[in-house]
């Protein structure tokens, strides 16, 4: 058994590849020793909110600004039998969840919080990131029927139960939240995705019952020219930071983080925590969101400036470093995946050259639909 022992400015943190998870201390002798003092090491990123089988569609709107998400759903629903949402809708299942999956992988993001039913390809061990399995949901107010909110809500006993939640900026989104508070389903579980419409008063009454808020600015301002006031949610650790998928953000977790931090709503440090600790505790993961000893060995990794929070707050995919996911790197700079075991091949990513694990490179190389930004490359180094 081969472990390695990683060196950082915080001290060695020790993996175990065969298992994927970091150790206390080396217990072996059979080691590979790799200096990473000049760079910046972060756990792998936790995106509270996506739904992975639509990061293919194009990013979709057809009014300046909407004033609630119904209205933009109603125009989407009109169009999915014309193209180019006809055809997109026909790729396969697997691949549509494998390009959501990479995105995320691509972004520096290991653990998925998905809100759609938890689809056969998403719980392959193999999959890009780890998805969040314990979970109920709802859609909305406006496409789910009450009694089936209900019904989902105490399925969730214990488990975080999620729901789209006060998107919009006009009487119908604001009345939202004190619909779902009649039907009885705020509570410890709940998780609030979006919340712009929210009053001050409903936000302190869904915290005082110990509901979360999954904030995901870019698409807010894509739809309805405003996004949500998260500073009660940031006071209380309950807010965490959701990429949404591609048919309405800007892009990937690293493109939500940079449009957070533009908001001046909270500082570099907060928006660290509301990718890694605090969607960790509102989404009940034991082993995501930490670098501790247990946890998987989910890490990413930049260049080292004087204030790691800013640089992860202004990083792009192609300035990772290191994207590693159970132990194993998946992606990274040719110069620094070299000292790591395995097998990979050489790729562009967004102009930058990287090293992928073979692995994925041959799951990207047989998926019929296309990661924008990535292109593969015959040799291997």
């Amino acid at each position: 058994m081969t472990q390695l022992v990683l060196l950082t400015n915080d001290g060695p943190l020790v993996i175990d590849d065969r298992r994927g998870i970091f150790l206390s201390e080396a217990t072996t002798q059979h080691r590979i020793s790799i200096d990473l003092t000049e760079y910046a090491v972060y756990p792998g990123l936790i995106n509270a909110h996506d739904h992975l089988e639509l990061n293919h569609f194009p990013r979709t709107k057809f009014r300046e600004v909407y004033p609630n998400a119904r209205e933009w759903s109603d125009d989407v629903s009109q169009r999915l039998n014309s193209s180019p949402y006809l055809e997109l809708r026909t790729a396969p299942l697997a691949d549509r969840c494998f390009i959501g999956g990479l995105k995320n992988l691509l972004s520096g993001v290991t653990t998925v919080a998905h809100h759609n039913p938890l689809h056969p390809p998403l719980k392959r061990w193999d999959f890009p990131v780890r998805v969040v399995k314990k979970y109920k949901w709802s859609h909305s107010l406006y496409l789910t029927p009450v009694e089936e909110i209900q019904w989902s809500y105490h399925k969730a006993r214990r488990q975080v139960w999620m729901i789209h939640a006060a998107e919009g900026t006009d009487e119908i989104a604001a009345r939202e939240f004190s619909e779902l508070n009649e039907l009885g389903v705020i509570g410890p579980n709940t998780v609030l995705i979006h919340g712009v419409g929210l009053s001050e008063a409903n936000t302190q009454l869904a915290i005082e019952r110990g509901a979360s808020l999954v904030w995901c600015p870019s698409t807010n301002l894509y739809l309805l020219g405003k996004t949500t006031s998260v500073q009660q949610w940031v006071q209380a650790g309950r807010a965490a930071l959701g990429s949404d998928s591609r048919l309405t953000a800007d892009g990937d977790l690293l493109d939500e983080l940079r449009a957070a931090y533009t908001t001046g709503q909270v500082d570099a440090a907060t928006l660290v925590a509301m990718v890694t600790e605090y969607p960790r505790q509102i989404l009940k993961l034991k082993d995501s969101g930490s670098l501790k000893k247990g946890q998987s060995a989910d890490l990413i990794v930049l260049p080292y400036y004087d204030n790691p929070d800013e640089t992860l707050t202004s990083a792009r995919r192609a300035d990772l470093s290191l994207v590693m996911r159970r132990g194993q790197v998946m992606i990274g700079d040719p110069e620094l995946v070299r000292q790591f075991p395995g097998q990979f091949e050489r790729v562009i990513l967004d102009g930058r050259e990287k090293l992928m694990a073979k692995k994925l490179a041959d799951w990207v190389r047989h998926c019929t639909l296309h990661e924008p930004g990535l292109q593969l490359d015959t040799t291997s180094s």
